[in-house]
């Protein structure tokens, strides 16, 4: 990946992150993510399973947030992997209904394609997202 990808998801998680309270903007969805995004859930996640294209992506997005509730995602980094960029994302909030607090450092291996995440893949262990991606911790 170029410089100008990392850049790319940097801008993408900052203004999506932004708006995770209020759930996935379709205009910012269309901006960021190619209309054949594909998303891999990790499959420690209850019910994994893969997503294609944006309304798939979005609609588990903001699924999540319907559960989860209040939201704060931050990108710790992004680190260059050659053919893909991992993302390390810590997301923290306060449950919906159940008050309880949580918070996960996440690992994305991403892949941009004209200019827009056209993949995502979630690790539950940031460790094996840097190592699914051949690279060692920063």
């Amino acid at each position: 990946m170029s410089a100008a990808d990392v850049q790319i998801l940097r801008r993408m998680w900052e203004e999506m992150a932004n708006a995770a309270p209020s759930g996935v903007d379709p205009e910012a969805a269309e901006r960021w993510w190619h209309p054949e995004i594909e998303y891999v859930e990790d499959p420690r996640w209850p019910g994994s399973r893969a997503y294609r294209g944006r309304d798939e992506v979005i609609a588990t997005w903001n699924g999540y947030l319907e559960v989860l509730g209040s939201t704060k995602m931050e990108v710790e980094d992004l680190v260059d992997a050659g053919d893909g960029i991992v993302a390390l994302v810590r997301v923290s909030g306060i449950s919906k209904g159940a008050d309880i607090p949580f918070e996960h450092l996440w690992g994305y291996v991403c892949r941009v394609r004209d200019g827009q995440l056209a993949y995502q893949r979630a690790y539950w262990d940031p460790e094996e997202a840097l190592s699914a991606a051949g690279v060692a911790s920063p």
